[in-house]
């Protein structure tokens, strides 16, 4: 049987496992989307100076509600290994905190996983729902995904060279309900420390909301 890498190998693994353990080595495996090379397969973390701290803005809008501001910081340091970094996350703070075990060994940016197992949760409380179902079906929408599309994007006072990935991945899925038209947005930056620039989520154009942008990068 084949491997699957890196990243995307734990994506099959969520609800994520306790300890978070390193991402698989590479490996053989059947072809990957362009998607899941952007977001799984890439080492955002390679170009960090670590120790270092990712601290990303989190926003939540829903129509008729008070905005939701909230934090989420990344800790990267260096790992037992070349290249490989070990991330311990603030995902959330008080009553929206999620605790993830610490990160280990990985070259790719957990954020991605953190973000898409709150998802498979929030879905699945929603719905009643599994939240396998949810994180399956982004799964097989990763794999079925559009290249990434090239964007310029503003950042830090200069235009930059940046890649967008959308996902649709609960159209015409009774079970998904009111989130059959839920959309997702991933914009990452080789320029952007940790490459993740934006993590985006919308229903109904607008009416819910949810936004992860990068803020900044802080030497510990």
């Amino acid at each position: 049987m084949t491997k699957r890498r890196g990243l995307i190998a734990l994506l099959g693994a969520l609800p994520l496992p306790l300890p978070l353990a390193a991402e698989p080595a590479p490996a053989l495996s059947p072809a990957l989307s362009g998607a899941q090379v952007l977001l799984f397969e890439t080492p955002h973390l390679a170009a960090l100076d670590p120790p270092v701290r990712l601290d990303y803005d989190f926003l939540r809008a829903a129509a008729g509600q008070a905005p939701v501001h909230d934090t989420i910081r990344l800790a990267v340091r260096a790992g037992e290994e070349p290249g490989r970094r070990d991330v311990a996350a603030e995902f959330l703070t008080g009553p929206r905190a999620i605790r993830y075990p610490t990160a280990r060994g990985f070259r790719g940016n957990p954020l991605l996983l953190f973000a898409l197992d709150r998802v498979s949760r929030e879905l699945s409380a929603a719905t009643g729902g599994a939240p396998d179902w949810f994180r399956n079906r982004i799964r097989r929408a990763l794999a079925e995904a559009a290249p990434p599309r090239h964007l310029m994007l503003a950042f830090d006072g200069r235009e930059i060279d940046a890649a967008e990935v959308t996902l649709h991945p609960f159209i015409g899925e009774p079970r998904a309900g009111r989130y059959q038209d839920q959309r997702y947005r991933f914009v990452l930056a080789e320029a952007v420390p940790g490459w993740i620039h934006t993590i985006f989520g919308e229903l109904a154009e607008g009416a819910v909301r949810e936004e992860i942008t990068f803020a900044a990068a802080v030497p510990l």
